[in-house]
């Protein structure tokens, strides 16, 4: 079975959608799907095509940097990247017909999901939607003009068109499945495929670089993931400063980088044993995990983190660190707290400070048990393996339709 995956967003640029779609490439190539990918015009390529962990990426712009970001745009803008859906419909018609795929695979957003619609009645070829999260809806601190909350309506029908028309649709968690459902997707077309972790990936990275076993001088805190405002990295800093003066014997790095990439970066300079260090690529992760022995993911408490589930927790796991979570919707669906994990009340630095405390002095035994647990818990139940096989079945459904 061949499978188009049409993607907005991809490798090499890293952040949790591209890191998803690849694990989701690489494991259904290992149980024998042929999977192909095809990215979106504001995707960096510099290449007409590339092969990158073995799967084929077709890039329909070439270009050095991506378009891709999480900084405001003007309306204009974003008129005019709505519209940029012509001539890529364009490209992506030729290559459908090229490539011959026996099912459309479209990932968030509409701007991928419309023109897989499309070709899908054209060709007769099943079309799977698979939804990241309700983005336009998030809240933000800054004041909406009249212009943005019309553009966010826009995109938010045009997402429930596409939803709405596809033959299947994918979310990652049950709190995305009941918006979906509270938007009117009904409940036989929305299949959920949890956010997991590809262990043979991580497995092959790993064993490139000499495990550091040796017990650090001083305990290292750390993130590893995009910088947005909503992953509340500045209460972090904040809470790690307050932290250390009682505590000066630890430090805090942060990889990464977004729209709060030079807040981040400015913040970090003013307070000692607080360590920005930037953009890393994905051989690199390794090395970086490697660096922390406690990772953390202090997400803010809204409508967005409530329903989507990171990838930050079960990577930690994987890598065998202790994690440290703010208790929003999405992590609670994969931390219990003390069991794989621990958790905080989300935006309360008290909660925060008073769980650092615990875990710094935490007995080696019990570190030893949580990691365990938190090891088996995916290795179990997250594997990206056992997610090839839920989207195979998935397609077979949906090509029943077309008989």
């Amino acid at each position: 079975m061949k499978v188009l995956h049409i993607l907005y967003q991809s490798l090499p640029q890293i952040s949790g959608s591209s890191i998803r779609s690849r694990d989701i490439l690489m494991s259904q190539k290992e149980i024998g799907l042929d999977s192909v990918a095809v990215t979106s015009p504001f995707q960096i390529g510099k290449e007409v095509e590339e092969t990158i962990n073995g799967i084929r990426y077709i890039r329909t712009s070439i270009r050095t940097s991506d378009s891709i970001s999480d900084k405001p745009k003007s309306f204009l803008k974003r008129v005019n990247k709505v519209l940029s859906i012509i001539p890529f419909s364009r490209k992506l018609n030729k290559i459908i017909k090229r490539e011959k795929p026996d099912i459309l695979h479209a990932h968030a957003m509409f701007f991928c999901g419309l023109p897989a619609i499309y070709f899908g009645r054209k060709y007769k070829l099943p079309v799977v939607y698979e939804v990241r999260s309700l983005w336009m809806l998030r809240k933000t601190k800054k004041r909406k003009t009249f212009l943005d909350l019309y553009f966010e309506n826009l995109l938010f029908q045009l997402e429930l068109f596409v939803m709405k028309r596809s033959d299947a649709v994918v979310a990652l968690n049950n709190n995305l499945k009941a918006e979906l459902l509270s938007k009117g997707i009904s409940n036989e077309k929305v299949v959920v495929i949890n956010n997991a972790v590809n262990t043979t990936w991580i497995k092959q990275l790993r064993n490139k670089y000499v495990e550091d076993d040796t017990e650090r001088a001083i305990t290292t805190f750390g993130y590893i993931g995009t910088l947005t405002p909503h992953e509340g990295i500045d209460f972090l800093i904040h809470a790690f400063k307050e932290f250390s003066s009682k505590y000066p014997n630890i430090q805090l790095k942060i990889y990464g980088q977004g729209v709060e990439e030079t807040r981040i970066a400015e913040l970090a300079k003013n307070i000692d044993n607080v360590y920005f260090l930037g953009a890393i690529q994905p051989d690199e992760v390794p090395l970086a995990f490697n660096s922390i022995d406690i990772i953390f993911n202090p997400r803010l408490k809204n409508k967005l983190t409530d329903s989507v589930t990171p990838l930050k927790p079960l990577e930690a796991m994987a890598y065998g660190k202790l994690f440290i979570g703010s208790d929003v919707g999405g992590i609670k669906e994969l931390v219990v707290n003390r069991e794989n994990g621990f958790l905080f009340k989300a935006g309360d630095k008290e909660d925060l400070l008073s769980l650092m405390e615990k875990v710094l002095f935490i007995e080696n035994e019990e570190s030893k048990i949580v990691k365990k647990r938190a090891m088996k818990f995916v290795k179990e139940k997250k594997s990206w393996l056992a997610n090839a096989e839920s989207y195979l079945e998935l397609y077979k459904g949906a090509q029943k339709i077309y008989g």
